[in-house]
């Protein structure tokens, strides 16, 4: 099981820490979120490594739908009814900004990551709530309108549209940004001592840490393991399908996404909660509806990715 971009990208290898050292800052996570950070701190003169258990890229971000946009389901509904909203606003301006800053980087360093203004929609049938979602981001200036021409094989009235948003390939970027980093690659953090991080080759002293590491392995404070659950979701990269000109996802639970990535369309389902797949089948029930929408496609690559969720949609950031 191996995902589409896994299959078109490699990034060289990085040696293994092999003795103590003192810096300014270190990232624990070479993923899109510990790369991105590193990258961010180095362009602002800070001293960085980043410490790896694996290999750059190789847990979540090797096997996203790699969608660059500030949607991310009904959510801005929610997070104004459950935070207010001023951080409503600031949240969704928060993800706003990260797809420009996405876009610039791209820009400025001239990287070939097959990248693709596109728009994103979130589909259902229940025009009321897509309209109600559409007004909510408005108001927290987001670039989301109602729309009701659809190119997907699945029914639907209506699709909240977010324009001017974004697809990629995860690690061609990841490749290109990670090139000027100290990255110890095969380096698990042990633990975290207050100033230290301890590895089984070395210790790193540094002024700050920053975990990016899916979910802080440090159980205090915060105690995030209990106050998050995780999420897997599966995907097929089909050639023959055609070209669905945006990045759809489902606002009912069971439901379908859709992409292109170049000839071929990345289809993806069959989310649960992990541990809830005692069964499996997963796999099989996502190919059968692969086949009934597009019988003449070919299964190239498939791959599962896990989401961390928390309970108000919003992501875990700072101390």
């Amino acid at each position: 099981m191996e995902s589409i971009w896994s299959q078109s990208c490699s990034i060289r290898e990085r040696e293994t820490l092999h003795n103590d050292l003192e810096v300014e800052v270190a990232v624990i996570g070479a993923g899109m979120a510990g790369i991105l950070t590193a990258f961010a701190l180095q362009e602002a003169g800070r001293q960085v490594v980043v410490l790896e258990a694996n290999r750059i890229g190789s847990g979540q971000t090797r096997n996203t739908t790699a969608k660059i946009t500030s949607q991310h389901g009904m959510v801005y509904q929610k997070v104004i009814q459950t935070m207010g909203m001023d951080a409503a606003r600031q949240y969704a301006q928060a993800n706003q900004l990260a797809v420009r800053a996405y876009k610039d980087i791209i820009k400025a360093n001239q990287i070939d990551c097959d990248f693709e203004e596109r728009s994103a929609y979130v589909y259902g049938n229940d025009a009321q709530t897509l309209q109600e979602e559409v007004r909510a981001a408005v108001e927290l200036g987001l670039p989301a309108s109602y729309v009701t021409d659809l190119n997907i094989p699945v029914p639907a009235v209506g699709a909240v549209e977010f324009d001017h948003q974004a697809q990629f390939h995860p690690l061609k970027f990841l490749k290109s940004i990670s090139d000027g980093l100290t990255v110890y690659e095969h380096t698990p953090v042990q633990t975290v001592e207050e100033d230290r991080l301890y590895t089984p080759y070395g210790t790193v002293k540094a002024k700050q840490i920053v975990f990016t590491c899916h979910v802080p392995f440090l159980n205090f404070p915060g105690m995030y393991f209990t106050r998050l659950h995780q999420e897997r979701s599966y995907v097929l990269a089909l050639a023959n399908a055609p070209q669905v000109d945006g990045m759809y996802i489902s606002a009912e639970k069971g439901g379908w996404s859709f992409r292109n990535y170049g000839e071929f369309l990345l289809m993806g389902g069959e989310n649960h909660r992990t541990g809830e797949n005692t069964q499996g089948g997963r796999y099989e029930r996502l190919r059968q509806k692969a086949r009934e929408c597009f019988p003449q496609s070919r299964e190239v690559a498939h791959w599962s990715a896990q989401d961390c969720i928390t309970p108000d949609g919003v992501p875990y950031i700072g101390r």
